[in-house]
């Protein structure tokens, strides 16, 4: 009986010292998951697309809670907001709201049965109004439209995971039917959110309404490993595949897209207003198969190396066909520490209230401030191959453009600038590629007022700009200056030194003294197009 009584209290004192041990662990796993989490929200609040209304995070002993409240940066979309749906208005000038509910390790979803071994589990829910949660629910059903996990392991990484649940969706007397299979991303992070592997699959989506149109697409995949690279730069790789798009449209659909308005979005650069398409898109399909994108970036003591590859096997709109292409191009020899030093010094210049002409200044001033020694040191693009198939043949491109010597003084010296470049490089299109942009360029000059009586003949237009190209091009290849093979037109271009020369043929440039030979004569005389 002693030892029945001795024998339960040892397992009453393990029991009591393992809940000690759990709880303490618990408490300091909390801690931890605090500044983990700290960290992504301080990321978060610097993302420019977003303002940050409210923030609160309350920590507890075995579970804690964060409440984040978000809105769009109205500095930044205000002017698009308007030209929005009256119904889709709401949506995006409203606030994102969302919780996370952490539960701490070492076994933090041990009430799910889940037992591997974590700092903290957190679960998000977002807030929605029951008006969002009800057309949400039309699509899908009970099940929980996004639904996304953190698991913050030990060393101060983690494991993000967000999924979207497929679903079918259909309207019989509107005749709309949508398929949507899935969505799913996975983000492994290190610690500090230096280095992380993103993987995101979308298997794939269906839109048919009858009397308008239909979109499809199949087999988007994104993968990307990224780490933190000696001189600052962020190296490894991305590759995003995308099996095949459909898009068809089956109305004209009128269009006036303000392109200055989105340039400066995106860069902060008045353009002005002439750049603002309108028209219409008439009834047609556009179609894309078999897109495979991958950028690879490394990094060899202070320099940094970039290549990218893109290739498709076909876009077809409407009867017109292009493809495939293959593209592979690199930019070598970038030196890292000016890389990082003119992005940071970039992103401090103010864009907001500022005069273009002043922003213009602000960013050409810090470019010349602290991007030089991206110049200096010896850059490189190379383009490895470059081939498209037009529907009147095949367009291909390699080349090589390097700087080489450069200091900065020679900035101030546009000749000796020049002097500095080293072009290399070979170009094959067909003949009736090179009609096209003449024919259209033609049109684009002789274009007059839709209102006036008398409108040029187009037609004759277009005669006129192919015979010109035709002459142009015959009294080139007399001369040496490309080759004329059928319908195919080749050449090659060579600048060192400061010294042109166009298929191995010498060309005077027009700051040259020397009076221009045979060779150079269409350089300065030859017909303009």
């Amino acid at each position: 009986m002693n030892l029945n009584a001795h024998r339960w209290t040892l397992a009453a004192a393990g029991v009591a010292t393992l809940a000690v041990l759990y709880g303490g662990f618990s408490y300091w796993a909390g801690v931890k998951a605090e500044q983990t989490l700290n960290e992504q929200y301080r990321l978060l609040s610097t993302m420019p697309a977003f303002t940050v209304k409210s923030h609160r995070y309350e920590r507890g002993w075995f579970s804690s809670t964060e409440t984040t409240e978000l809105e769009l940066n109205k500095k930044l979309f205000g002017p698009y907001l308007a030209t929005l749906p009256d119904n889709l208005k709401p949506l995006l000038s409203g606030t994102l709201r969302y919780t996370n509910h952490i539960e701490h390790g070492p076994l933090p979803g041990l009430s799910r049965f889940n037992f591997v071994p974590a700092r903290a589990l957190v679960r998000t829910e977002f807030d929605m109004s029951a008006a969002t949660r009800k057309t949400l629910a039309r699509f899908f059903g009970d099940a929980e439209p996004i639904t996304v996990t953190n698991r913050l392991g030990f060393g101060g990484g983690g494991e993000l995971n967000v999924a979207i649940p497929k679903f079918d969706y259909e309207e019989t007397l509107a005749g709309v039917e949508m398929k949507w299979q899935g969505f799913d991303l996975k983000v492994d992070y290190g610690k500090g959110f230096k280095e992380y592997r993103v993987d995101a699959l979308s298997p794939g989506f269906m839109l048919d309404a009858a009397s308008k149109g239909s979109f499809t697409f199949n087999g988007v995949r994104y993968a990307s490993d990224v780490r933190p690279g000696v001189t600052g730069v962020r190296l490894g790789s991305s590759e995003l595949a995308i099996g095949d798009i459909r898009f068809a449209w089956k109305e004209a659909i009128p269009y006036s897209i303000k392109l200055n308005e989105l340039i400066y979005l995106v860069s902060r650069v008045r353009v002005g207003e002439f750049i603002n398409p309108s028209g219409e898109l008439k009834p047609s399909s556009v179609e894309l198969k078999q897109l495979n994108y991958q950028i690879v970036t490394s990094e060899q003591d202070d320099f940094v190396n970039t290549r990218g590859k893109l290739t498709f096997d076909s876009f077809r709109y409407d009867e017109q066909k292009y493809g495939p292409l293959k593209l592979d191009v690199s930019a070598n020899h970038l030196h890292g520490p000016t890389l990082v030093k003119l992005d940071e010094a970039l992103s401090k210049v103010p864009f907001e209230k500022l005069p273009p002409a002043e922003l213009r200044k602000r960013y050409i001033d810090t470019i010349l401030q602290n991007g030089v020694p991206l110049l200096e040191n010896d850059p490189k693009l190379v383009v490895h191959e470059f081939k498209l198939g037009l529907p009147s043949g095949m367009s291909s491109l390699t080349g090589t453009l390097a700087i080489k010597g450069l200091k900065e003084a020679d900035l101030k010296s546009p000749l000796t600038f020049i002097r500095r470049f080293n072009v290399d490089a070979s170009v094959s299109l067909p003949k009736p590629a090179l009609e096209t942009l003449v024919v259209a360029q033609a049109r684009n000059l002789f274009t007059v007022d839709a209102s006036a009586e008398e409108q040029p003949d187009m037609a004759e237009i277009d005669e006129l700009a192919r015979s010109l190209l035709d002459a142009q091009l015959s009294e080139w290849a007399r001369q040496g200056l490309l080759k004329l093979d059928g319908n195919q037109v080749a050449t090659t271009l060579d600048f060192k030194e400061g010294e042109l020369k166009i298929n191995r043929k010498p060309v005077a440039l027009p700051w040259q003294a020397d009076a221009p030979d045979e060779a150079s004569a269409p350089a300065a005389e030859g017909t303009a197009l």
